[in-house]
Parts: structure tokens; sequence; C-alpha cells
């Protein structure tokens, strides 16, 4: 009888064991299940009144986002920062957008991924969708 509950007990513990084994480590699983934070640093360093001079020695010219393999080493992928400006007509309102994070890695930047930087006469005045649709043309 000591011996079957002795041979159960050593059975389960290798049920027990094969249920708590690790999962494979798969990056891209991993980077479609949470966003991935870019300029961070930089967004933490600016301070409202910095000339955009200032802003773009602090953010860059280019981001890198990612490698390409070029063997014998790896290429940087690169998109200029920021990723696109906006002169408002008519005001002294330029909006750069940088991007702030990919939520989605599918090679497409949308809106929601950038941080617009609202600069007054060439000085930084703010922060945010907010702000930079506050400036947008009423149609």
């Amino acid at each position: 009888m000591w011996a079957m509950r002795f041979f159960i007990a050593i059975l389960s513990c290798f049920f027990v064991t094969g249920c708590a084994s690790t999962p494979v480590y798969n990056p891209m699983q991993v980077a479609t299940q949470q966003e991935i934070l870019l300029n961070e640093s930089g967004f933490k360093a600016i301070q409202e009144g910095m000339t955009l001079d200032q802003i773009h020695q602090i953010m860059g010219i280019a981001l890198v986002i990612g490698y390409e393999e070029q063997p014998p080493d790896y290429k940087p992928l690169t998109v200029p920062n920021p990723y696109k400006t906006q002169t408002i007509n008519g005001t002294d309102y330029q909006i750069e957008y940088y991007i702030e994070s990919i939520r989605q890695p599918d090679g497409v930047v949308s809106d929601d991924e950038l941080l617009p930087l609202v600069f007054k006469d060439g000085k930084l005045v703010g922060r945010g969708w907010p702000l930079a649709n506050s400036l947008q043309p009423k149609i």
C-alpha cells in the first residue's frame, strides 16, 4: 500500500512539472501585445519655451525604428525626426509631429502614434493633440 502511494506521488510530480513549463519567447508576438515607446528620453528633456533648434538638438534628425541585416553587420532603419511638420496658415504656429510609440507594428505610422509639439514664433508653447487640434482651421 505504501509503495502504491509513493508511486502516485511521484507520478503526480511529473504531471505538475509538465504543466509549469516556460513558454517560448517570441519577440514578434510580444511586439504585437505591447506598445513600443520611442523618443521617450527626448520628450522628458524638452520644456516649454525652448527654441526649435534646442528641440532639434535633443530629439535628433532621425529616429532608429529597427535594423536590417546586411552581412556582416546590421544597418539601422530610420525615419525623419520630426516625422512630419505643419505650418498653420495665417498664424505664427508650427506643429512638429514626433513618433511617440508604435502601437501596431504594421509599417504605417498613424496619428495615435504621434505626439505633436506646438511652436509659436519658433518657441515651444505646448504639446499634445488637444492643443494641435485647437489650432486647425475650422471647416
